[in-house]
């Protein structure tokens, strides 16, 4: 397009405005669509090179790690030899016994960590296990009721190992068939300490936040004198527990069998026994989980074939340490 100055008689080439952003346009375009089939490429290789590994993920802190061929007792815990199928992520501890601990190469370890591999590949099922504190599958806070942990409740994972039904629970959460009979729970007191047993009026008690041990359950101990008047206190752990005992922080604590024994030398368990379960430790879930059902399934199996008998048998000589404890009471079965 021309024009011309009319002043001047001048002549100058105007280009339309449409024109140079056309050019622009392809230019893009086509640069785009370079990129695009670089990213592809790069996709395709990491994909291909990566084919045959097995990665670990980690879930809201837990790790997991598959594996093939039988039971992992890694960093993962434990995996059944199903293929395919629902994988079950399964939480659990180790600060409780004989049934979970850590071992002298700093994996978890522990009867139910036997006990999970043995009902799952009865079922058939992919196991899998996920280290998760306590806390997050139960917990109660100072002077209120017990309620579902985030974990459990948020669906982190599909199953909590190893909890006591009461009767506070059974209004949260749901259970499988019991397979260790319920705790004894004692009052724990620094050794050489005078203490009464029968009145704790005005006294200093430590509670594990979560366990079955709560505030509610001590209030309910009608052979004691006093428990409306005590002064309580919450600790995440047993070592925690067992230290506030020992410092003076609380009079007494109040804990099953299991949960102090490995700090027994410190410590006298009181004569007088109380019981805060209506049936042993479960597997728990949220109501709208169907883990039960399966786990109840593969425990039946190992009743019936012996295995069950078995795996309670040889965890004293397994698993068993002066500090842990030496037995496991397994349901009649």
């Amino acid at each position: 397009m021309f024009q011309e100055n009319m002043e001047t008689g001048d002549s100058k080439v105007l280009v339309r405005p449409e024109q140079a952003p056309a050019s622009r346009v392809l230019f893009v375009a086509v640069g785009i669509c370079g990129l695009i089939a670089v990213v592809s490429v790069i996709i395709a290789a990491i994909a291909l090179s990566s084919g045959n590994s097995t990665p670990n993920i980690t879930v809201n802190g837990g790790n997991v790690q598959s594996s093939s061929g039988g039971a992992s007792y890694g960093p993962a815990g434990v995996a059944s030899t199903a293929s395919g199928g629902k994988i079950w992520n399964i939480a659990i501890g180790h600060d409780y016994g004989i049934h979970e601990y850590i071992n002298t190469t700093g994996y978890l370890a522990g009867f139910n960590f036997d006990l999970i591999d043995a009902v799952c590949n009865a079922a058939g099922a992919n196991c899998y296990t996920i280290w998760e504190p306590y806390v997050n599958c139960m917990d109660s806070e100072l002077g209120q009721h017990t309620h579902g942990g985030q974990g459990l409740l948020d669906g982190w994972y599909d199953v909590c190992t190893g909890w006591s039904q009461s009767v506070t629970r059974l209004q949260i959460v749901s259970f499988s068939k019991p397979f260790i009979k319920a705790n004894p729970v004692y009052l724990w007191y620094k050794k050489g300490a005078t203490f009464n047993e029968n009145d704790v009026t005005n006294k200093k008690i430590g509670f594990l936040d979560g366990w079955v041990t709560d505030e509610k359950c001590f209030a309910r101990q009608t052979s004691l004198t006093g428990v409306t008047s005590i002064t309580a206190t919450h600790v995440l752990t047993t070592p925690e527990l067992n230290s506030q005992i020992q410092d003076g922080t609380v009079d007494a604590a109040f804990a099953g069998e299991t949960a102090l024994k490995e700090f027994q030398n410190g410590l006298t368990r009181s004569s007088k026994v109380f019981q805060c379960s209506i049936a042993g430790l479960s597997m728990m879930t949220r109501k709208d989980n169907t883990f039960n059902a399966m786990w109840n399934m593969g425990f039946d199996k190992i009743v019936a074939n012996g295995k069950f008998k078995a795996l309670c048998q040889a965890s004293g000589t397994k698993h068993g340490s002066d500090a842990r404890g030496n037995i496991v009471r397994c349901v009649d079965t």
